[in-house]
């Protein structure tokens, strides 16, 4: 695709994804908190909230199709309504997901990501080379989803949990009551997201949203990094939540620890970087994407510390704070979008997603510390700061290297530096050389 087409295809999936909460209304990660911690509950609880996405499901098809049909046309009305089927069917694959972490069934949910993600790439490739367009690309999502989580599906009833949706108003209310706080605070999440991609192509039009959305999206895929570190310490934090929270807090920090060595030098690249890495991915049309990037991937820092904050608020079952501080980053990103989209267009949609996330993190950090789950973030911050600016050195003294290379010297000074000064203690070195050998002590070892 071309800004334009590509434009229009991610106006499309913004304006669906402004409706991603309704079909579940969090109901799956309410859930997924209870099995955890009581697994017998799981085979009444999943099959109750089939059932009710079932109903939402419907609710939803006719609120995205009524209102899209009203905003757009041709090209873009064509990928809305395709991408509306595309999401009841990702709720549904959700909620599976969800059971699956629940029952700390981790390696078959990763299994079934990597074969969808894997099967979304070669599909999607091969229609937009055959000269299937945005309609083409679209129309796999929804092939894709449909055999895959049906798959799923079938998988999870006969070999995990019987699974049958059913009619039940009194679990119905319960669990929509639990899944309002993390609906309410995913909304919120959702409209930071998505709302700027909106606004963007109102005010500029679709070739800015093209310009603005390809970095954004390689934003978006780099939260895969503390989706799995929250997913796999969820279970863990939310059993202990009650019981052990001085250990809850050990894993808040050393999980942050981590985000902070993965998210700092993403950060260093991208003000360093950015105008090579965007001709690597994309052609010569999207140039103007690099001045975004720049803004764009020094946010990662700020995005990894403040999923992992809302996970760690989640466990420990401080819903109303997620309330608040998910409102207060929604009002500060449109209000920032608002102000800086019609003078700086595209740029200062991407500085509104930068300052967004930096005061989500500020507000989670400083609520869990309110909470007495407290990190020391000088001492804690040091040593990654310290060892991404050998990152950064040597990355700028190859400037003149290919990019690959100056990327792979430039890691490769960063993790010596990380051994260097001290960034793993004693057990995290430990850790590591267990699994070496193949053998895991998991997260329990960890915050011990």
């Amino acid at each position: 695709m071309g800004p334009t087409p590509f434009g229009q295809y991610s106006t499309a999936f913004a304006f669906v994804g402004l409706f991603r909460i309704l079909p579940d209304f969090g109901m799956s990660y309410a859930s997924t908190l209870a099995i955890s911690r009581d697994r017998s509950l799981a085979e009444r609880l999943v099959g109750g909230l089939l059932g009710f996405q079932a109903v939402l499901s419907l609710l939803t098809v006719a609120l995205c199709l009524g209102l899209g049909a009203t905003r757009y046309s041709g090209v873009t009305r064509f990928a809305v309504a395709v991408l509306t089927v595309d999401l009841v069917l990702k709720s549904v694959k959700s909620t599976l997901r969800w059971v699956l972490k629940g029952l700390e069934r981790f390696g078959t949910e990763a299994v079934s990501l990597l074969v969808e993600r894997s099967l979304l790439l070669l599909l999607g490739a091969a229609a937009l080379l055959g000269g299937g367009g945005v309609r083409g690309f679209v129309i796999v999502f929804v092939a894709v989803r449909l055999a895959d989580t049906s798959g799923l599906l079938v998988y999870v009833t006969r070999r995990v949990l019987p699974l049958a949706p059913h009619y039940d108003p009194r679990l119905w209310a319960d669990l929509f009551r639990k899944g309002l706080p993390f609906a309410y605070a995913g909304a919120m999440i959702t409209l930071v997201f998505q709302v700027d991609t909106v606004i963007l192509e109102r005010l500029r039009g679709a070739t800015e949203v093209g310009w603005y959305r390809s970095p954004v999206l390689v934003l978006e895929g780099l939260t895969l990094v503390p989706r799995i570190l929250g997913y796999a310490l969820i279970p863990t934090m939310a059993a202990w939540a009650a019981t052990r929270p001085e250990a809850v807090a050990e894993l808040y920090r050393r999980g942050s620890k981590y985000l902070l060595l993965a998210g700092l030098p993403v950060a260093a690249f991208g003000l360093l970087e950015s105008d090579r890495f965007i001709a690597l991915l994309f052609d010569r049309a999207y140039a103007p994407s690099a001045l975004a990037s720049r803004i764009l991937l020094p946010a990662a820092a700020f995005l990894f510390l403040s999923n992992f904050g809302e996970t760690t608020l989640a466990c420990v079952n401080r819903w109303g704070t997620i309330v608040v501080v998910s409102t207060l980053a929604l009002v500060v990103n449109v209000a920032l979008n608002l102000a800086l989209i019609p003078s700086l267009g595209f740029v200062g949609a991407a500085w509104a997603t930068l300052i967004t996330e930096a005061a989500y993190f500020a507000a989670t950090a400083i609520a869990l510390r309110a909470y007495g789950y407290r990190v020391g973030w000088p001492s804690l911050v040091w040593r990654p700061l310290a060892a991404t600016a050998v990152f950064a050195a040597t990355l700028w003294l190859g400037h003149s290297w290919p990019l690959a290379a100056a990327a792979f010297i430039a890691s490769a000074a960063y993790a010596a530096a990380t051994v260097a000064l001290g960034a793993w203690d004693v057990q995290e070195r430990s850790l590591a050389a267990d699994l070496l050998r193949g053998r895991s002590s998991g997260a329990s070892r960890l915050a011990s």
